[in-house]
């Protein structure tokens, strides 16, 4: 008798991780609208998720709030106190300059100062029960008007851990995207992001240069590259399968985004119709700065892990582009 073998898995779908189950909560979360699907995208940081928020909006099926990047997990985990810190020092600014301001300017700030308060009010904590995220969902379904899709995109989710990510997971039923990035690319735009800020617009490509050196040898030095937690791609894909089913989670690589087959897998994920892509549009790309070649072989040892589990993953669904 001819043995009969399981068909192996389809295109985009991979073996899960062997990770002990979290315990996932008894409830739905039920202050969410029934017979709609909550979609977060988890990141991963400068892969893409700015460009994702800006194609999904323009589908009519799909509910953003007015902010991209809510932080209301990750802040509510203890780990998105810098987004918090953000959030009311921008608060500060706003009260100073009333003080500041002619009267018919008033009215355009206390309409900041209470944007900025309604998103500040989200993260007051909502204790345990079945209610505990009623402030984020009320300010996450404003203007929610029947989309079969609401939609958080926060890179910040992506250093979660497992009981977290089964807390997300109770709300509307959740789904799940993950865009991975080729982990020297991603680190280096993250660095120049970051030192970019730090010198302000007037800042010259040779002083931009300087700061990102700078940054990236002392990561090298402290041997602290792979201590990254936005980095560990194979640690968010272990803490979100231990707590989520493999049909609620979708990876994609930033590399086949602008081509569109990425962003039409995730819009079959979402049981939604694909709008079309623009090849040719970047969003929030940073100034282009290529990496030293001296850095790039730092890098490229200190990622080997990531490299190596996330090809073994993959397999030839892995782009070229990835600097193997």
């Amino acid at each position: 008798m001819t043995e009969q073998r399981a068909p192996g898995p389809a295109k985009g779908v991979y073996p899960r991780y062997q990770a002990p189950d979290a315990d996932l909560p008894s409830f739905i979360c039920p202050t969410f609208p029934a017979a709609t699907t909550m979609f977060f995208c988890i990141g991963a940081q400068k892969a893409g998720t700015t460009w994702l928020y800006d194609y999904l909006s323009q589908s009519e099926q799909v509910h953003f709030c007015r902010n991209k990047e809510l932080h209301y997990f990750d802040v509510r985990a203890g780990r998105g106190n810098l987004s918090l810190e953000i959030r009311l020092k921008r608060l500060q600014r706003l009260v100073d300059k009333c003080t500041m301001r002619k009267v018919h300017h008033l009215p355009r700030l206390f309409e900041q100062i209470r944007e900025t308060l309604d998103l500040l009010d989200i993260h007051v904590h909502g204790g345990y029960g079945p209610d505990r995220h009623d402030r984020y969902l009320r300010y996450l379904l404003q203007g929610h008007a029947g989309q079969p899709v609401v939609a958080d995109i926060t890179p910040g989710y992506s250093v979660l851990d497992r009981a977290h990510f089964a807390d997300m997971a109770a709300v509307g039923n959740a789904r799940f995207a993950f865009i991975l990035r080729d982990p020297v690319a991603r680190m280096w735009s993250q660095i120049r992001m970051s030192v970019a800020t730090s010198l302000g617009k007037k800042s010259t490509p040779e002083a931009l240069m300087e700061g990102c050196r700078a940054h990236a040898e002392k990561l090298i030095s402290e041997q602290a590259l792979g201590d990254v937690r936005r980095a560990n791609y194979l640690h968010t894909m272990s803490e979100l399968e231990a707590a989520v089913p493999a049909d609620r989670i979708c990876y994609v690589f930033y590399e086949d985004l602008f081509a569109g087959d990425a962003a039409a897998r995730i819009c079959q994920f979402l049981q939604i119709d694909a709008p079309p892509v623009d090849t040719e549009k970047r969003v929030n790309e940073g100034v282009r700065l290529p990496i030293p070649d001296d850095l790039r072989a730092a890098f490229r040892a200190a990622f080997d892990p990531q490299y190596k589990g996330i090809a073994q993953r993959f397999g030839s669904d892995l782009p070229k582009a990835w600097a193997l």
